[in-house]
């Protein structure tokens, strides 16, 4: 489950799910384990606290300062904590996730003939190639406010509550180049192509903005309740200290916008509006449209996205 759009959503899905994302989950569920095994092997064998450690005494209302790095599903991190007291400890920053970027070939649907014309210079119609070029990114940065608690006065576990706030758009798709001649005014057709069909009434085009720039964004809520587990106190007992997390971000139920064209049932006009792509309106049979509709299926399904990650904590003071 991660980053969701390009118009081949499932394939930038898969596409990261499969390598990068799949790497970090392992890196940091191996780190986690360590993590637990190494606090839970430390309080076995009572090793005694080292010189500059604080003790459970020590830890006071924001009286200590601490600051971190992470990685994980979230990105690369950055943190400020403080104690509220030995059981309670508050942290904020902003995470960042790398823009990771994946290209595909959108299908114009196009005739046999078309093309043949289109490699012979004699098409006349209104696109520069058989395909679109797409580019699908990340677009994932937020800020966030979360507090620990720790339940166990012999333990590092804690429970984590909070929030991360930021951007609504977590995956934007453009097009690499211009696609329709200049002078043209075409799109491409989600919908029923024939244009005597109900009077165009199933008519539903994908439409480039005046400046030939085509984009789809896949958006969540921008604000994002958390709820999540780890190993490891924010603000360390020593001066270095790391830390694992593992919980959910709710992120309500994602959609997809585009800037859609179709005739206005009560005005009868076509007018191009920047919103919600309706998949219901997807009924072309082309097969990189199929895909993009059962797309939007899955990604209007996902509610929660997973957080884990890895964090590296040094005391300031």
């Amino acid at each position: 489950m991660f980053f969701y759009l390009s118009l081949h959503l499932d394939i930038i899905i898969n596409g990261l799910n499969n390598t990068i994302m799949k790497k970090l989950f392992l890196l940091c569920a191996m780190a986690t384990l360590f993590v637990g095994q190494s606090f839970a092997q430390q309080q076995q064998a009572q090793i005694p606290s080292s010189a500059g450690s604080l003790s459970p005494q020590d830890f006071g209302y924001f009286n200590h300062l601490s600051a971190g790095v992470s990685l994980g599903t979230d990105g690369i991190g950055i943190e400020l904590a403080a104690p509220i007291t030995y059981d309670f400890a508050v942290r904020m920053g902003y995470s960042l996730m790398p823009k990771f970027k994946y290209s595909k070939g959108l299908d114009l649907g196009l005739s046999d003939q078309d093309k043949d014309d289109m490699n012979r210079g004699t098409y006349k119609g209104a696109f520069l190639s058989p395909e679109v070029d797409l580019e699908g990114k990340l677009n994932m940065g937020d800020f966030k406010l979360l507090v620990d608690w720790y339940p166990f006065k012999s333990s590092s576990f804690h429970a984590t509550a909070g929030f991360f706030i930021g951007r609504s758009t977590v995956v934007e798709v453009t097009n690499k180049r211009a696609f329709i001649k200049q002078g043209y005014d075409a799109g491409i057709e989600l919908g029923d192509a024939s244009a005597d069909v109900n009077h165009g009434m199933n008519r539903y085009t994908l439409k480039p903005f005046t400046d030939g720039s085509l984009k789809i964004e896949a958006k969540a809520n921008a604000f994002k309740p958390y709820l999540g587990v780890g190993f490891g106190r924010v603000v360390p007992k020593g001066r270095i200290g790391v830390q694992c997390d593992f919980g959910v971000q709710f992120w309500g139920k994602p959609e997809v916008y585009g800037n859609m064209e179709y005739i206005d049932q009560s005005s009868g006009k076509a007018e191009p509006r920047y919103e919600k792509i309706d998949k219901n309106r997807i009924i072309s049979q082309n097969k990189d449209y199929k895909d993009l509709k059962d797309a939007i299926k899955t990604i209007e399904k996902i509610r929660v996205y997973p957080v884990l990650n890895i964090r590296i904590n040094g005391r300031l003071f």
